[in-house]
Parts: C-alpha cells; structure tokens; sequence
C-alpha cells in the first residue's frame, strides 16, 4: 500500500506568522507551558513546591543575538512523551490543551535548537536523549544520543532555542528586557495565581523575577469568583484583581479583562472605554485586570492558541452580559467618582433626545454600564433599552389582543391591560414628539444665527454659511454614482416645515433647470449654493397631479437682481412648462400634470431693493409682513413671497405652544 508524504516544511510555512509581541513569544511561551505540565504531571498537588522551571532569555534591539533556555525538573523526554514529540498533532496533552504543534512553531520562529532531557524508565534507571531539532523535509531529529545518565541525580528537560528567523518572529520579538517580563507576566498570569504553578525562575538581561512570588508584588486586592452559570457559554470563572499599574505597562490600555484557554492567555480585551477610569487608588497607581476561563473557552480556541474561533462579538457580550455587574461590584469606590459626570452626560443627551427618557436619571444610569461616558455609547444604551421596553409592551398588547379573539379574557382583564397599554403608548409618544419638538427648536435658533451671519458677511467667507444653510432647507442632494458621473436625488431629509407645515413630508420631484447643469454646477468651480439658490424646486405629497409645492429661495441680504431673475415671471415660466407635458421627475419618469392642478408657490427672500419693486402691487398677508399673488389665467394656486425673518417667526408661531408644553421656549439653544 501507498501512503501520502507529510511535507512539515510546507506545513510550517502555513503557519500563522506573528503580528505583535505577543505573538512573536508564543513558541518560547509554549516551551514555557510544556515545562510547566511537565512538573504538574510529575508533582501534582505539591507542583507549587517541589516544582521547578528555569527560563532565560538573552535580547537586544539589533536582534542579533537572540537566544532563551527553558528548563524544568518534570517527568523528561520519557518513552511516552518522545513518542509524542516525534508525531506532528499529536493528541498527547489534547485532555489539557495540547494541540501538537507547540514544537512546530519552534522550528517555524527559530533557526537552532538543541535538546537534552533525562528521564526515569519504567525500571527506574536514568535514561539520556540529546539531539539538534531543525527544519527539514526529512530528519528534523539529527545527532541523536540516548544513553544511560550514570551522572544525572534527576530528571529534567532542557531545550535552547536560538537565531529568530526573518520571516516575522524577528521584527516582532521583543528588543528589550522589560517587554519579555511583561509579555510573559500577562501571559502566564492565570498559572501563576491560580495556586497550581511551579517556581519559575525567569532570568532576562541582569535582572531575575521568581514567580509566582513576582504576582503578588503588583496584586493588591484579588477576588476570585465562583462559577457562573450562562445559558450560551456554560460555566464561566472570573477572577478579579486591582494591580499596581506596572501590570499594564507595555500593553495599549489600563484595564483588561484576559481571555484563558488551558492555561494560555488568548486574548486581552481593553475595557478602559467601558469603565472610563483612568489610574485609581490613592497614590493613582492601580490599574484593572480580570480573568476568565471556561470549558467554552478550552474548546474554541485555534491549534497555535493564538486566537478564538468565534466571532469578536462574543467577546463583548461575554464582557457585557455576564462580567460587568460583578466587575462594578468589584470598582465599586472608584467608579462612584465617576458616577456625577456620567449623570451630567445623560441629562444633556436626554434633553436633547427625549425619546429615551423613560425614566428618571438614576434609573437610565442603571441600563448604561459604569463608567461609561462616551454620549453616542450612553445613547445606545439607552435606545436599546427602550427598543426592550418598547417591544415588552408591544407584545403585551398583542396578548391582549390574542385573548380577546379567542373570548379568554374577561372586561376587568381587558380593561386593566389596556389602560396599561395606552399609557405607556402615551408615554411612548410624548418622549417622541419632545425629542421631534426639541429639533424644531434646534433648526429654529441655529437657522436664525446664520441668516443674521449670512448677511453680516458679504466676502466669499459667507459661503461656507450658507452651505450649511443649504444643508438644512434644500431638499436635494448631487450623489456621484459608478464611473465619476454625478446624479440629483431627494435629500433623505430637510426641513421646510419651516416655510409651510404642507411641505413636512414633501419630496422633492423637480427643477426648473436641468438635472444635469445642476450636476454640473456642483461640479465646476462655482459655489455650492447653486443647489438652493435662484432656482425653483418642485416638491408633493404624492404622485397624485392634483397639487404641486414650488419653492424659490433667494441669498439673504440680497437687494439686486437681473430683469430675468423676477420670481413672479421664474415661478410662471416653470408652471408653464410643467403643464405642457415632457419634462422628468428626478427618478427619470415622465412628469404628469393637468390644468386642474393647484400649484403652491413659495418665495423666500428679503423684501428690499428689486425684489420690494417687483412685489409691491402683491396683496398683502394677514401680517402685513408677506405678500401673495394669485393669478387670474394661466394656473390654479397662488406664489406667496416671504421674508427670511418672517419665514423664523412665522414657525415659531406655529411651533409655539409645543414649545411651551415642552419647556423650551426660553432662550436660543446657541445662546452664550
């Protein structure tokens, strides 16, 4: 029979290569693991004891002399564990995480590596292996000895590891002494406070830390929880620790919560942005650090137990739905500090978005996590929770209902669910409508400043305001489309409710000038107020033909016009061509009036200069303030000429007893 021939070289090649420091240490931190199963395997509950691991690293910046030992007193390169070295996926160690390919990353990050082990055989003799461990497509164990060990007092496993290859181990292996103590306290953290961890001797440079005595040199308070049962993740363990901020301090953050799979760090996650601590404590010198492990964990993490297999989210929600509440407990007194600028955060957004004011601020603090200050964060919070709430309720109504059809439910029942229902509906909608009302306002004082700014300033300056002006009452937009062409669409939104309430959930249909100069204009160097200015735009409800918005605006402060620019002959020119027929809506289709449409027509402009002369025969508004034109022949509907001032006021008016009912009727939302 034929075989298939393994190609290692190959297979090492696919190797995930680093992309960080982390990563770059992984084959020294999985030497680092096997040593320290090994003692564990060999000593068991009195590893913490008798148990010894001795690692050394030798680096600099250059690079150029890297090297690291690891040794350990456990059971030695045995029958049973030669076996499995000699076998790529080996399931040897599979009960406590091994994956097989520890070794195999050895060979991928360093050039050189030698070997020596004694080992104790079944008789109970002293047994020698020595060999070189290289990179090949055959013989990857070369020089091999075994031999009695007549002078060995012990067994042990001794491994030297040298000449990072370039192949993205050397640009990320770290340069300095103090990244290798900070990478491996991070990384073997769990090991080393979990009561089960060897002495482990690390020499790096001049300096030597022991471990796990080094842990407790920067942990100052550490709280292990019990396990926590989860309905998607099974049993989770959490431990929580307040360290001295030398924990984090070649890591991108303060506070993590550290992912553990069979004893390896997997993944670090910052959670600075969720408690929004900076160093606590009273020398300001603490910083967070939580850790969890679980059999869901154990059994979802990638061969190099680099990474895991699910989706990032499932880390957030980890974080969120299950270790937020007891990490709030834990940060109980530094998070108290934070909890008035968090309330001052939510007051502003719930002010200016009432709709997700559905409850007082002690209780929306509830729903937000601790320490969170980021507004549009708090504001997701929030809108979730009413989505929650709202939904609850929805579904109440629908039982209610579900009974009624079915006769299950008697009066007082039916009764009583629906006047729960209804007020919470009521509810519902008076958070809406404020939050619509406090926009009014908004749009209202914010349009007023820039009308006064637009006609205080006539240099080019100017412009930038009125595009900004334009960003709020034009109701159309040029998009670029595939191929650098450009297209005029419908504004997903504007807000000339502020001219007539009838225009609120109008959209745009039409221009008396084509959609291609448009396209054009806003192309070419002129400016972009091009799009609201001087032209007229048509606007309905819908696409019935029997009523027609038109719309003119002319810039602020303007006095002077051309004889063609007379809004009554612009405005009159446009219906005509609209009424005879072939003109295309925005979307390309055919325009489709009749003489019994009613055209009403708008023109906002101040009444000075021409345009004062042009108008002064129009008939007045109620006010006195506007004038009207209503034509004898040619088309149904009238054009109503109105000042930019009157135009504000005028809204305001409309929009002042909700304003009042919502108690924003005082001073600008601009006011200093």
């Amino acid at each position: 029979m034929t075989s298939l021939r393994p190609n290692l070289v190959k297979r090492i090649e696919r190797l995930p290569k680093p992309t960080n420091v982390a990563g770059a240490m992984q084959p020294l931190f999985e030497a680092v693991s096997n040593a320290i199963h090994s003692t564990q395997g060999r000593y068991g509950d009195r590893v913490s004891s008798a148990g010894k691991v001795v690692v050394t690293v030798n680096t600099n910046r250059n690079k150029d002399d890297v090297w690291a030992a690891v040794e350990d007193n456990g059971v030695g390169l045995d029958d049973n564990n030669w076996e499995a070295f000699t076998t790529t996926d080996t399931d040897n160690k599979i009960q406590i995480g091994g994956k097989g390919v520890g070794r195999l990353m050895w060979l991928d990050c360093f050039e050189e590596i030698a070997v020596h082990s004694v080992f104790r055989t079944e008789g109970g003799s002293l047994q020698r292996r020595r060999f070189r461990f290289k990179l090949a497509l055959e013989d990857q164990i070369q020089d091999l000895e075994e031999d009695a060990a007549a002078d060995a007092v012990d067994s042990f496993f001794h491994v030297r590891f040298s000449g990072l290859r370039d192949n993205g181990y050397r640009a990320k292996f770290p340069g300095r002494d103090s990244f290798v103590f900070q990478h491996l306290t991070s990384h073997f953290l769990p090991t080393f406070i979990g009561g089960r961890s060897p002495q482990v001797s690390v020499h790096v440079g001049d300096e030597t830390r022991e471990y796990p005595t080094a842990i407790s040199d920067i942990v100052h308070r550490q709280q292990k929880a019990n396990a926590i049962e989860t309905e998607s993740y099974g049993n989770l363990n959490l431990t929580l620790m307040e360290c001295d901020k030398v924990a984090s301090a070649d890591l991108k953050g303060r506070h993590f919560v550290h992912f553990i799979a069979h004893d390896r760090t997997v993944h670090s996650q910052c959670i600075d942005g969720k408690l929004g601590l900076g160093y606590f404590g009273g020398e300001n010198d603490r910083v967070f650090h939580a850790i969890v492990t679980g059999a869901f964990l154990d059994n979802n993490v990638n061969q190099e137990r680099t990474a895991f297999v699910f989706e990032d989210a499932v880390i957030e929600r980890i974080i969120n739905d299950v270790c937020s509440d007891k990490i709030e407990t834990f940060l109980a007194e530094p998070l108290a500090l934070l909890k008035g600028e968090q309330r001052g955060t939510i007051e502003t957004i719930t002010a200016t978005y009432p709709s997700v004011a559905f409850g007082n601020v002690e209780e929306l603090q509830e729903r937000v996590p601790s320490g969170e200050l980021k507004a549009d964060a708090i504001y997701g919070h929030l809108s979730r929770e009413r989505f929650r709430r709202d939904e609850r309720q929805a579904e109440k109504i629908r039982g209610v209902l579900g009974r009624l059809k079915e006769g299950a439910a008697d009066i007082n029942t039916f009764s009583s669910a629906i006047a729960d229902a209804s007020a919470a509906i009521e509810d519902a909608e008076q958070r809406s409508l404020a939050e619509y009302i406090v926009r009014r306002k908004v749009v209202l004082d914010f349009i007023e400043i820039l009308l006064e700014k637009v006609r205080d300033d006539t240099r080019d300056s100017s412009y930038q305001r009125e595009d900004i002006l334009h960003s709020f009452i034009c109701p159309l937009r040029v998009k670029t489309i595939d191929g650098g062409d450009s297209k005029v669409e419908p504004a997903a939104s504007h807000d000339l409710w502020i001219i007539d309430e009838r225009l609120t959930f109008a959209q745009y249909f039409s221009s008396d000038v084509e959609f291609r100069k448009l396209s054009e204009a806003v192309e070419s160097d002129e400016r972009p107020d091009v799009l609201i200015f001087d032209y007229v735009h048509g606007l309905r409800q819908t696409d019935e033909p029997s009523k027609v918005l038109l719309v003119e605006f002319k810039r602020p402060g303007r006095t002077s016009y051309a004889d063609e620019e007379n809004p009554q002959f612009q405005v009159e020119r446009y219906v005509k061509r609209l009424q005879s027929g072939g003109l295309s809506d925005v979307r390309g289709r055919p325009i489709t009036l009749d003489q019994n449409t009613i055209f009403y027509c708008y023109i906002v402009a101040d009444i000075v200069g021409k345009m004062d002369t042009w108008t002064f025969s129009w008939q007045r508004t109620a006010d006195g303030r506007g004038r009207i034109y209503r034509p004898n022949n040619g088309f149904h509907g009238s054009i109503e000429l109105v000042g930019w001032d009157q135009l504000i006021g005028d809204a305001r008016a409309r929009n002042q007893a909700f304003f009042d009912r919502a108690g924003i009727s005082g001073n600008s939302f601009f006011a200093p």
